[in-house]
């Protein structure tokens, strides 16, 4: 994932959809010694991303949307 938005930067708006949910770092957990997984979107330093409100935790979205930080100006809000 990061690949693509690296070489699409010249891009200012980019709609990924289906994104698989990737495994970001293990958290302190104070049922397991061994933690919880931390899942979540990939983000990227050049974008902001915008999801729909997940209505749970088994939830993910079915679309992302990666806007460059340079349009943030613009105040972008779903």
């Amino acid at each position: 994932m990061n690949m693509i938005l690296e070489s699409n930067k010249e891009f200012d708006i980019i709609f990924m959809q289906e994104l698989s949910w990737l495994f970001i770092w293990l958290i302190p957990s104070s049922l397991s010694k061994e933690g919880d997984s931390l899942v979540g979107i990939p983000n990227h330093s050049d974008c902001v991303t915008f999801v729909r409100l997940l209505l749970n935790n088994n939830d993910s979205p079915r679309v992302i949307l990666y806007i460059n930080v340079q349009l943030l100006y613009f105040l972008f809000s779903l």
